[in-house]
């Protein structure tokens, strides 16, 4: 049997706000964290929103801290693909990486990126850099690859 992304089972509607914030808080006063602390985490949580473009959190919210393929609760990233630039969904760090170099057919990676979170919910967010805050689409074809034109100017010259 293949597996897919625990995601594709999740219901589509969308949980209140009051509602995840105060599961949010849960989580984090069961991970030690004190009231003070939680409250920060979930202000860092509404920015990292509002960084890849989701104003609303409604990803992030439709997840509610789960990794959209393991389901796992844990820290989060926001996925991406690096041909569109759109955001896909929230992974946990270890499905993040895992998902980055498993480019394999017919694999639980290979169905999150046919179909990941962002799809489900029909909704197209811009990735956003989140050093530069700028948009991190991909450059148009033909425009110049400076990646190519790295020079290492320590060596320059050395034959």
């Amino acid at each position: 049997m293949k597996a897919n992304p625990l995601c594709w089972y999740w219901p589509t509607e969308l949980p209140a706000r009051d509602e995840v914030k105060r599961r949010f808080l849960e989580q984090a006063a069961g991970a030690g964290r004190t009231p003070e602390q939680a409250e920060v985490l979930w202000k860092l949580e509404c920015a990292a929103d509002a960084l890849v473009g989701d104003d609303d959190g409604a990803l992030a919210r439709w997840q509610d801290g789960r990794c959209a393929i393991c389901g796992k609760t844990r820290d989060l990233v926001c996925d991406h693909d690096h041909a569109t630039g759109l955001v896909r969904g929230w992974l946990c760090h270890s499905c993040n990486i895992t998902e980055g170099t498993n480019q394999e057919p017919d694999t639980i990676f290979a169905r999150y990126r046919e179909r990941p979170p962002a799809a489900i919910l029909g909704i197209a967010i811009r990735y956003l850099n989140p050093v530069t805050g700028e948009d991190a689409t991909p450059p148009p074809a033909g425009a110049t690859n400076w990646a190519d034109k790295w020079v290492d100017a320590a060596s320059e010259g050395i034959l």
